[in-house]
Parts: structure tokens; C-alpha cells; sequence
């Protein structure tokens, strides 16, 4: 009986301890012998392997050397085929995790350089110095706010209504004075004094018509450097710079080491000016001003003044400079605009901060194994790696990265060095954080297109879908159409924002450039458009371009676009369907669920094995188990010495080499244990069938076990396959159906042309056929396979010959 239960087995990794078991992929034990890849190997060769195992095991620099390479393996750098449906799947998941987790750590950092309180702040200081209307005190009405200032007196209303009392807050809400000066808004303390500087043409800097030389005797050109006035004027005319003491009357050089440019509306106007700076109180700002305007310090050659100053939000820890510009442009009146930027220069003061260095750290390393990376599938792949649209996304994302990092290295150093000397007490001092809000901004745009970049790149793991390469593979198709289409479109698009320009340019504000009548044009396409503004332009021209526009436009050219899209992308998805997909995510799923699954029904299997073993390795019955019986029933199992050894030793207690009563118990208590632990992990991972049933106690039920073991399950789960599997097995269904139909046709051949000898030419030929007939018939029907084709290969042949 017990040389009956003896079966292959696969050599099992121990429940019961903690030991690992030396064993090959291959290994297994047939009647007590270990075969390893197909190969009988003896005691000797087993104790040389498993010497050799465990020094590999052991090895730390193989080890390393292994890790180092599963950690930078890739689709490229492995060679993988996406025919080999596991191991890419693997590959591809474990780059697609990795690099999630590097997309998560990126976007950290970028949002732990912004906040919505950005916004909130921007949106306070804005009301005060932008959106706040000014008084009339001579009719008792409102007047315009800073958007809305249109002449040189409205601008001087302003610098003495609005400014100071939004830049110096000395009362409470009930007229008492506030303990505390210098804080706008009460929150936001005013870093250094506030600047004003002013950008001067001088005259004759364009040429007058000569009609009219004789009554015109100025000219004030737009600005640009060549034509900056630099000359002292007003208090400090006729005097040298160094005499002059009014410093807002003479000129004043940048004395940055970076040159930097202030766009407006207008235009762009560089460092440096006749610079104005204002005390710290409302009455001392009030009476600069008035000097000012006393002193006329506008003049017909100013084209802008720019106010400046900073504030710092403890709460919030954030700076923020304001530029207030005023434009003078050459035809006359006021253009206004303003600039407010809040920004995080101290980037490390509270816990979340901390949190973030931490992250920009990781992000570091991140860069550096990517760096690595990249470079490896360069070497592998050479010049075939720039050929791929994602592997140069791969080098831009990096280089940007690297950018970055030293950018924020650099900002660091910058804003250490120069925020000590910038917060320098000292009386009428402007400090100007242009320089690091300026860069702050570059850096934080270069970052915010590295992270948009960095999420496109997500389609190179999650293209291996049918569904997720519809957008690819239709905007691929369909490239050379869009590009002539493009072609005829831009031309009718053009000449209609040409003349849009040419002919509304002067009244519509939307077409008073070339680049902005573009602009306009591409929101009438989205449904943004102003069509009394038009007709108002021109009665009969602003309808007639209108509708056009939107006819061809719209109507043909933008559904032609629309329509070679839809059908190339009904082609793709048509395409789509017949094609099987790289791999299946579910697939691999599956087969992991299957494994583990099986893995675990082999662990519940050899715990039963050994319950088993356990209720017949007594065979004298006398409720003590030695150890010569215990191992030669575990041997004739298949079990290695190892395994015998170790589990006998770990429940012989008092070292006899004799299992008594007690200690079976334990040992049987202990595999009854696995077994249920087992079961209930194959129950939380919904591996278990309805036969799954729990193991009875062997030395009680043993018999009831060796009455039922032979009885065949009635109810018997359908084995699993793979949509691959089930593919392969289809096609050898059809390849099997297509050769029996090829056989069959041969058949009906042979049948027809033996009725054609069947026919009787004479008496003699009949009777011969007729014989034949019954022959072929008693052949048919006394064939032992019952096969009409092997009863077919049967058939006597000599009528035809006779007949022949």
C-alpha cells in the first residue's frame, strides 16, 4: 500500500520551518532519487550542488550585480519581444511603477513651490492698488480706479488718493492709530521704501513732415534706447549731475549685474531712469508728490513711469512685488497695466517644506537613475534609440530636470546672499527683488512644462493596449491629409485675418494687429465673437466678411479637418478590432492569480501528504513512531534527508529519536494549523472551489479517507486558459477541420468514380459488379473501427481491374 501512494513529485520548500530548501527549477525526487534538468544525480553530486547554491546564494557581489541589473532592465535594454507576452508584461509594469513613483515625487515638488494663497494675495493687493475707484471731491463722486486712468491730472489724483493710503495703513477702522507702521493691508509688511522711475525720449528724436517744420518744433518718437533722454531737467537744468540734488531730476544708470527689460502694453522699456524714491509715511508720500507735480516732473518726452515696491507675508511666507506701469504712448493719453507676483523664496521654514526638500532629494535620484538608464539603452540600441519619439521625450524631460535642479541650487545661494543686504535697515532704501521674483517665475514655467511633459511621457507604458494606440496610430494615418489640408486652410485663414486687419484694424480693438486679428479669428472659429462691433465698423463690409468667414471657414474647411479625423479614425478602430493586443493586462492577471492559486493548492496538498504519512508510518501500531519507520515512509514519498530530518527533529522533544503519542499530536496539530491558515488565505484571494474541503485528523479518519480515495469528483472545475491558449487552440481546431475536409473530398471522389464501374456493361461484368457491390458492402459493415474512411481504405479493387 504504501509503495502504491508513491507519484512524481515535485521536491516542496518546507511549511514547517523556517529553512529553505536547496533546490534546482527542475528538481524532483522519483522513488527516492533526485533528478535535476532530466539527469539522475547521486548523493555526491546533490551535497556539490547544493555546496555550490548556497556560496551563490551567499555571494554579496553577484548578488549586487543581479540587483543592479534587474534594476535598470528595460524593453530595450533586455531585448524583450513583445512576443514573450510574461516577461514583457513584467518589464513593462515594474518601469510603469517606477515611474509613477517618480511622476508622484515630481509633482510634489512643483506643487509644493505654489499655493491657491498665491492667488488670494494677488486678488487682495490687486483690490487696493488696481480695482479701487478714486473720490471726485469737487462734484462729491467716484472717480475712475487705475484701469481706467486716461490723462496726466487723473494719474496725480491717483499717486495722491490711492497709493498712499493702500501703501501706509496708520488707522483702525475707528481712527485710532495702529501700534505697528509699514504693513499694508495689516498682513503684508512693505519691504524698503517704494521707487518710482520715469523713461524719457528726447526731442527731435523723430523727423516732422516739412509742411508743417515751421509751426511743429518738437518730436517725440516712441521709446527705445537710442532716442533715451538722459539729460537733467526742471531743478537740476544747466547743472551737472554730480551739483544736482534733486535726484529725481537727473538720470540714474542701472546698477544691476543682469540686465533685465520691463514689457508694458506698449513697449519695452530697460533698467535705470530718472528715480523718485518716497518716504514712509501718507503725509511725507503726499508731499513728494506735490513737489513732483510742481516741478513737472511729466514731461511731453516721458513715455512711462513705473512704481515698485515688495511686500512679505509672514503668514503665508510668501514675497510679493507689485509694478504699477503707466505708459505715455506717442499719440497721447494714458495706457495702464500692472504686475503682481507673489513668490516662495524662503523655501524651507515649516514641516511640509521639509517634507518637499525631502522629495527634491528623492527627485535627484530619481534623475540620476534615469540618467543611467537612458544611457545604457543608448549604448544597446545606438542610433536606432533617436528614432523613437518617447526615447528623445526621455532626454528633454531630463535635460529640463537637470536645468532645474541647478536653477533651484542657484536660487538658494541668491536669495541667501542677497536677503540680508536687501533687508539692511536703512532710511530710503528700495529693495529690488525683481531679480529673484523674475527668475522665481522663469523657473517655476520651466518646471510646470517639465511636469506636462513628464505625464505625456506616460503613453510610452500604457501604449500597449489596442485602445490606448486609437489616438496614436489615427493621427499617425491621417498626418499627410491634415498637412494638405493644413496648407489650404491657413491660406484662406490668412487672407481673412489680413483683411480683417487692414480693414477694422483702425476702430476694433480685437484686429488693431496682424497677430491679434489671428487671435480674434481663432475665437470666432470657437464661438467667441462680437458682431455689432463689426457692423458697426463698416455697415455693408463688417456682415459681408463675417458671414463668409464663417461659411468657409467654419462650415466647410473645419468639417473637411473634422472629417478626415472621424474616417481615419473609424479605419484604426476598424483595424483594431482584428488585431490582438501586445499583451492583456487581464491576461497576466489571470495567470498570476493561477500561480499563486496553484502554489498554494501545492503547499495544502503536501500537508495532507504528510498528515497521510504521518497516520501510516506507525506500522507496528504501537502509537510510538521511530524514526527508521518515519524516515522510510517520507522516503518512499520522495522527501529529501534534509527535510526528514529536520521535521522529526523539531517535534522529538526529549531527543529519543522516538515520536510518542503526544508529540504526533503536536506535529499533526501544527500541518492542521498550515492547512487552515492555507485555506484562509485561498478564501481572502477567492482562489476556492466548491470542492475545496477541510482536512480531517488522518489518525482519526483514516479509514473513511482510504474508503473515499479512490471516488471521482462529480463536480469538476474547468480548467483555465489564457486568451492566447484559446487562440492557438482555434487555430490547430481549424487547421484539423480544414484536413478532414480535404480527406473527405477525396472520398466523395473515390465513391463517385466506383459508381461509375458499378453500372453493368455485359452479364458477366454485372454479376462481377454486382458482387463486388455486396464485397464492398460486407466490407463496410464488418469494418472492426466502424470508420467510414478506414472501411474505405478496405475496398476490394479487383472489379475494377476485371472491368478495366
Amino acid at each position: 500500500m504504501v509503495l502504491e501512494q508513491q507519484s512524481y513529485r515535485v521536491q516542496p520548500s518546507l511549511a514547517f520551518t523556517n529553512t529553505i530548501p536547496y533546490s534546482r527549477e527542475k528538481e524532483v525526487y522519483i522513488d527516492g532519487t533526485l533528478q535535476a534538468d532530466g539527469m539522475v544525480t547521486n548523493q555526491g553530486e546533490q551535497g556539490a550542488y547544493r555546496v555550490k547554491e548556497c556560496q551563490r546564494k551567499k555571494n554579496p557581489c553577484k548578488q549586487l550585480l543581479r540587483f543592479i541589473r534587474k534594476l535598470w532592465a528595460t524593453q530595450q535594454t533586455e531585448k524583450i519581444d513583445v512576443e514573450d507576452d510574461e516577461k514583457y508584461v513584467r518589464t513593462t509594469l515594474r518601469e510603469l511603477f517606477i515611474y509613477m513613483v517618480f511622476l508622484g515625487v515630481l509633482t510634489i515638488v512643483v506643487f509644493g513651490m505654489v499655493s491657491s494663497n498665491m492667488h488670494t494675495l494677488t486678488q487682495a493687493l490687486k483690490g487696493v492698488f488696481v480695482d479701487s475707484n478714486m473720490l471726485d471731491e469737487s462734484t462729491n463722486s467716484t472717480g475712475p480706479s487705475f484701469t481706467e486712468l486716461t490723462r496726466m491730472e487723473e494719474f496725480w489724483d491717483y499717486m495722491t488718493q490711492t497709493v498712499p493710503s493702500g501703501l501706509f495703513t496708520e488707522n483702525w477702522y475707528n481712527e485710532r492709530n495702529v501700534s505697528n507702521y509699514g504693513y499694508v493691508l495689516h498682513e503684508n509688511r512693505l519691504l524698503g521704501a517704494v521707487r518710482m522711475r520715469q523713461k524719457k525720449v528726447r526731442n527731435n528724436s523723430c523727423t516732422v513732415a516739412k509742411d508743417f517744420r515751421q509751426e511743429i518744433k518738437f518730436c517725440y518718437n516712441a521709446y527705445a534706447p537710442a532716442f533715451e533722454d538722459k539729460d537733467s531737467y526742471g531743478p537740476c537744468a544747466n547743472l551737472e549731475a554730480e551739483n544736482c540734488t534733486e535726484d529725481s531730476f537727473k538720470y540714474t544708470p542701472h546698477n544691476s549685474i543682469v540686465r533685465s527689460s520691463t514689457t508694458g502694453k506698449v513697449g519695452v522699456y530697460d533698467e535705470g531712469g530718472f528715480m523718485k524714491i518716497f518716504g514712509s509715511s501718507q503725509e511725507e508720500f503726499k508731499r513728494e508728490v506735490e513737489e513732483l507735480k510742481e516741478n513737472l516732473w511729466i514731461t511731453l518726452g516721458t513715455r512711462v513711469i513705473i512704481i515698485d515696491f515688495t511686500v512679505y507675508n509672514a503668514n503665508l511666507n510668501l514675497f510679493c512685488q507689485v509694478q504699477l506701469m503707466v505708459e505715455f504712448p506717442p499719440v497721447g493719453g494714458l495706457v495702464t497695466s500692472s504686475k503682481i507676483r507673489p513668490v516662495k523664496l524662503l523655501r524651507y521654514a515649516s514641516a511640509f517644506d521639509y517634507f518637499v526638500l525631502s522629495c527634491e532629494i528623492i527627485f535627484l535620484l530619481f534623475i540620476v537613475y534615469y540618467t543611467i538608464e537612458e544611457t545604457l539603452e543608448i549604448v544597446v540600441m545606438k542610433s536606432a534609440y533617436f528614432t523613437s519619439t518617447m526615447n528623445c521625450l526621455d532626454l528633454i524631460v531630463i535635460a529640463l530636470s537637470y536645468i532645474c535642479m541647478a536653477f533651484n541650487i542657484y536660487r538658494q545661494v541668491q536669495v541667501n546672499n542677497l536677503l540680508d543686504k536687501l533687508l539692511e535697515k536703512q532710511t530710503r532704501q528700495y529693495n529690488d527683488f525683481s531679480f529673484l521674483c523674475y527668475w522665481q517665475y522663469q523657473f517655476n514655467n520651466v518646471v510646470s512644462t517639465t511636469l506636462f511633459l513628464a505625464w505625456i511621457k506616460l503613453f510610452k507604458y500604457i501604449s500597449f493596449n489596442k485602445t490606448m494606440t486609437q489616438l496614436s496610430e489615427t493621427l499617425t494615418k491621417c498626418a499627410k491629409d491634415i498637412s494638405g489640408f493644413a496648407i489650404m486652410f491657413f491660406i484662406v485663414f490668412f487672407a481673412f485675418a489680413q483683411l480683417g486687419y487692414l480693414t477694422f484694424g483702425i476702430q476694433i480693438e480685437g484686429f488693431r494687429a496682424f497677430h491679434y486679428s489671428v487671435y480674434t479669428l481663432f475665437l470666432v472659429i470657437l464661438g467667441t465673437f462680437d458682431f455689432p462691433a463689426l457692423q458697426q465698423a463698416h455697415r455693408m463690409i463688417g456682415p459681408i466678411f463675417f458671414l463668409t468667414y464663417v461659411f468657409f471657414v467654419f462650415f466647410v474647411l473645419l468639417n473637411m479637418f473634422l472629417a478626415i479625423i472621424n474616417d481615419t479614425y473609424q479605419e484604426v478602430k476598424a483595424e483594431l478590432q482584428d488585431k490582438k493586443s501586445s499583451f492583456e493586462i487581464s491576461d497576466f492577471v489571470k495567470q498570476g492569480y493561477a500561480k499563486m492559486r496553484d502554489r498554494l493548492t501545492d503547499k495544502r496538498d503536501r500537508i495532507a501528504d504528510i498528515r497521510r504519512a504521518l497516520s501510516l508510518a506507525d506500522i507496528n501500531n504501537d502509537k510510538r513512531l521511530e524514526f527508521e519507520e518515519w524516515r522510510n515512509e517520507m522516503k518512499s514519498r520522495g522527501y529529501a534527508e534534509a527535510e526528514i530530518e529536520a521535521m522529526f527533529s523539531k517535534y522529538d522533544k526529549n531527543g529519543d529519536r522516538v515520536l510518542d503519542e503526544e508529540e504526533q499530536r503536536a506535529l499533526s496539530d501544527d500541518l492542521l494549523q498550515q492547512n487552515n491558515a492555507i485555506l484562509r488565505e485561498m478564501d481572502k484571494l477567492k482562489l476556492t472551489t466548491k470542492s475545496t474541503k477541510p482536512i480531517k485528523n488522518p489518525i482519526i479518519d483514516d479509514d473513511e479517507d482510504n474508503e473515499n480515495k479512490d471516488a471521482t469528483p462529480e463536480n469538476v472545475k474547468a480548467q483555465e486558459v489564457t486568451v492566447q491558449e484559446f487562440d492557438n487552440l482555434t487555430k490547430r481546431l481549424d487547421s484539423m477541420e480544414s484536413s478532414v475536409g480535404f480527406v473527405v473530398t477525396k472520398i466523395d471522389t473515390m465513391i463517385s468514380k466506383l459508381e461509375v464501374y458499378e453500372h453493368p456493361k455485359s452479364n458477366k461484368g454485372g454479376n462481377r459488379s454486382l458482387d463486388a457491390k455486396h464485397t464492398t458492402i460486407d466490407k463496410y459493415d464488418d469494418d472492426a473501427l466502424g470508420d467510414p474512411i478506414h472501411s474505405m481504405i478496405n475496398i476490394d479493387l479487383d472489379p475494377l481491374y476485371s472491368t478495366a
